[in-house]
């Protein structure tokens, strides 16, 4: 076995290692939360992961056909972003005075009576 085939291998495991210490953190994240934003930016870090795992296993294999499935973890991360921040973003309409609970942390706010 030549010196090239080992350090490959070892650069191989020490990238699956930080990656799977990646993807631990993220699921943390999603777990512990507290908060939605939490959730989403923890969901985010787990499809990132997802993207280099399949880009590294697609340049270690020199095979291109996963790029299509790249595409779709990628445009469904980019959907779900936009679709937590619109939730939790205040609407804008003036007559709505704020009253409009939109986020889980703020909901505890609405029950007090005032």
């Amino acid at each position: 076995m030549s010196a090239a085939v080992v350090v490959m291998g070892i650069g191989i495991a020490l990238v699956l290692a930080l990656l799977g210490a990646t993807l631990v953190l993220a699921v943390l994240r999603i777990v512990r939360g507290p908060t939605i934003l939490d959730r989403m930016i923890g969901s985010d870090m787990v499809l990132t992961t997802a993207l280099v795992v399949i880009g590294a296993a697609m340049v270690v294999r020199r095979d291109l056909t996963a790029v299509p499935v790249l595409v779709v973890i990628a445009a469904t991360s980019v959907f779900a972003t936009i679709a937590v921040a619109r939730a939790v973003t205040p609407s804008s309409d003036p007559s709505d005075e704020g009253l409009t609970v939109t986020t889980p942390e703020h909901a505890d706010d609405q029950e007090r009576p005032q």
